[in-house]
């Protein structure tokens, strides 16, 4: 297993998973895929990459968004998405942030028993405020680092 800070040569593995299946995930097209690369932290085994998740650090707020994440349904119940927590984590700290953040519309309690807290979505940074869609009712969560 490696978690990679950047997933360059994977931009396709990333398309697929985060693909829109079942509203679970924003939809992203490829272009914001591409553009957003560097921000993504990958697992892969054996070359095929089996989860995602990106950075969007608020440095004015100490904090930083982790979206996108996913693991293939394949690997579901591996400690793949504990593995991407602990490198987005990581990779947060190195930026000198106090916190992450996730919006979710069904996984609450997987974020929860990892030490997220729920907070009202006017905690947000004020630049992501501004693009917190309200029609979707995501939860806002919180982890101090």
């Amino acid at each position: 297993m490696v978690a990679n800070q950047r997933c360059d040569t994977g931009l396709e593995a990333v398309e697929r998973l985060i693909r829109e299946k079942d509203g679970t995930l924003v939809k992203r097209d490829r272009t914001e895929i591409e553009r957003d690369i560097a921000t993504y932290t990958i697992i892969e085994h054996d070359g095929v990459i089996f989860g995602c998740a990106a950075l969007y650090p608020y440095p004015e707020a100490k904090t930083a968004e982790m979206a996108a994440v996913t693991v293939s349904p394949q690997s579901q119940g591996t400690g793949d998405g504990e593995k991407l927590l602990k490198r987005i984590e990581q990779r947060a700290r190195l930026l000198g942030l106090d916190s992450i953040f996730v919006l979710t519309t069904r996984t609450m309690h997987w974020f929860i028993k990892r030490g997220f807290q729920p907070v009202d979505p006017d905690w947000l940074p004020d630049a992501r405020k501004r693009k917190y869609n309200w029609d979707r009712k995501s939860q806002v969560l919180v982890k101090k680092l």
